[in-house]
């Protein structure tokens, strides 16, 4: 399981365009990557949308978000088309949850990423952000975070 304090580990995943973001590509700058269950559920549509809704805020902060879960490439284009997301998702879909795994974002019992969030600064986790499946992690606490860098 990743630490704060720890590089972020190697990966390759598709986006929801199909094209190919890797580890290393996210290892200049902020980002906020955040591993969600379930594209088109209750709690993760209104999780990336108020995520969405403050993309400006992140922006101007130099933030860039990537959102994580077990779903399809194509999946995940519809869902980001729904929401209009102003920012990427990414698909742990095949091998499965193996990105989530590494991260320790993995409920082996549903098969799904769970609710986990790492704040990475030049490929370094800062700080790492979890909360139950039902729960909605509390964006208030990534802006907190963020001001604390």
């Amino acid at each position: 399981m990743i630490q704060a304090g720890s590089r972020l580990f190697d990966f390759s995943l598709q986006n929801q365009y199909g094209e190919s973001i890797t580890s290393t590509g996210l290892s200049q700058g902020r980002v906020l990557v955040v591993f969600f269950p379930w594209a088109f559920s209750r709690v993760c549509g209104s999780e990336l949308a108020a995520l969405n809704k403050e993309h400006e805020y992140f922006a101007e902060r130099g933030v860039r978000i990537v959102g994580v879960s077990v779903d399809h490439k194509f999946t995940l284009r519809s869902y980001a088309e729904s929401l209009d997301l102003e920012f990427e998702l990414l698909a742990d879909f095949w091998p499965h949850g193996e990105v989530a795994r590494q991260a320790g974002a993995f409920d082996e019992l549903q098969g799904v990423a769970t609710r986990v969030s790492l704040l990475v600064v030049d490929g370094q986790v800062q700080k790492i952000f979890r909360s139950a499946m039902a729960e909605a992690r509390a964006i208030q606490d990534y802006m907190d975070a963020i001001e604390g860098l």
